[in-house]
């Protein structure tokens, strides 16, 4: 049994509620992009994982798997993500670079639901073990994202995705 856990990822075929697609549908319409902020007006931090370096890993999982039966049966855990947090203001600094439009940035204290600070995912079993690199820099990432949105959304966005809402 081999668990994956990954880290904030996004590009093309993203959800639409993570921070890359809706902040890309935001600055496009002209509306303002919340970007939260800790304790002390601190900056949240993610580890931003391309897609691709999520596929890699986990092609690699598969790769590197052995046949087991009840007794031989490996149980691992691997981080796959970026291993490099930037912060939220950073992914929309890419995303204005990308777009050719500057967002419009509202910060505001960190909602009392909470979130975590800042995610960083130790990928040091995954890379001993799976050979695992991720080798995307978010610029590049982003500027691959928003050439796929700009395409599949060239004629807008249909009910399901401008109404959508996660589980």
């Amino acid at each position: 049994l081999i668990g994956l856990r990954f880290f904030t990822v996004y590009g093309p075929w993203g959800r639409p509620d993570m921070a890359a697609f809706s902040f890309a549908k935001k600055i496009l319409a002209g509306e303002p992009v919340k970007i939260f902020q800790g304790p002390g007006g601190t900056e949240l931090e993610r580890d931003f994982t391309y897609i691709d370096d999520i596929v890699a890993g986990t092609v690699s999982a598969v790769d590197h798997s052995t046949l087991s039966t009840k007794e031989t049966a490996q149980y691992k855990t691997y981080n796959l993500g970026n291993k490099d947090p930037v912060t939220v203001s950073y992914l929309v600094d890419c995303l204005d670079n990308a777009l050719g439009q500057k967002a419009k940035r509202e910060y505001m204290p960190m909602p009392p639901t909470g979130d975590v600070l800042r995610t960083c995912a130790d990928v040091s079993l995954a890379e001993a073990e799976l050979g695992y690199k991720p080798t995307t820099p978010l610029q590049d990432g982003i500027n691959k994202f928003i050439a796929w949105y700009k395409e599949f959304f060239k004629d807008g966005m249909n009910k399901e995705m401008t109404e959508y809402v996660p589980m």
